[in-house]
């Protein structure tokens, strides 16, 4: 198996996080033509500081990409956020500020993707999304201590939203050869876990430990490449197995 991305161009949302700096880092090394989007100012070539949320702006970006490349070959949707006051306290401000990055910003780049894809351009492109563990099943709140920060009901139904509007791109875009996919991933190992919340989630993994984030770089590769083709509208666990229990 020979999975090569030298020249393919590949744009990511979210790069100044861990997960996004280790994807956009993972596809430089691969000699792969690289773009990130971030809300953050970044220092690396290609990059955008942009929202999201703003279509007109996010059009734009691609188009400018395509213009210059004559394609976009791989699409990662990893840009995400998160919030945690407490339920009863929520805000239809932070509802919505969380819905609108991880929703309305997604489906922003994959309508914007589709859009400008050439249609002479009969190789296959890719849309990875990612999900989380958390848009399939609730967080245990037995897990958490009192200083841990546990997932908010708006983020875990925002990724339930993803992996939905990862099926329902899968369909809509396959007439320009598009696959979408998406990755859920567990855990992933952060030096502000407390040692009770590590304790007690990895009671509830099979492998024994927490992800890393280069856990998550095969599925990625695999997904990227030409050797997932035939795959498209799936949601991948990188878990650990914590959602086979």
């Amino acid at each position: 198996m020979n999975i090569n991305f030298k020249n393919k161009v590949v744009l990511i949302t979210g790069t100044s996080g861990k997960i996004g700096k280790k994807i956009l880092n993972f596809f430089k090394d691969e000699k792969a033509i690289v773009y990130g989007i971030d809300l953050k100012r970044q220092r690396f070539n290609n990059s955008f500081q942009a929202d999201i949320t703003d279509k007109i702006l996010v059009e734009k970006i691609l188009a400018h990409i395509i213009k210059k490349h004559n394609k976009i070959d791989i699409l990662i949707n990893n840009a995400a956020k998160s919030i945690y006051t407490k339920p009863e306290l929520r805000t239809k401000k932070e509802l919505n500020s969380v819905t609108e990055t991880n929703l309305h910003g997604t489906i922003n780049l994959i309508n914007a993707f589709i859009k400008l894809k050439k249609k002479k351009n009969n190789t296959f492109s890719k849309i990875i999304n990612i999900g989380s563990i958390y848009g399939v099943v609730s967080p245990n709140f037995e897990i958490y201590g009192l200083r841990d920060n546990f997932n908010s009901e708006i983020y875990g139904a925002t990724k339930a939203g993803i992996i939905q509007l990862t099926k329902y791109f899968a369909v809509l875009s396959i007439k320009k050869n598009i696959n979408v996919n998406c990755i859920s991933p567990g855990g992933i190992r952060d030096k502000n876990h407390s040692n009770f919340f590590k304790k007690k989630y990895l009671e509830k993994v099979p492998l024994k430990r927490m992800g890393k984030v280069d856990d998550l770089l095969g599925i990625i590769a695999l997904l990227s490449s030409q050797y997932s083709n035939y795959i498209t509208g799936q949601n991948i666990m990188v878990d650990g197995g914590f959602t086979s229990w």
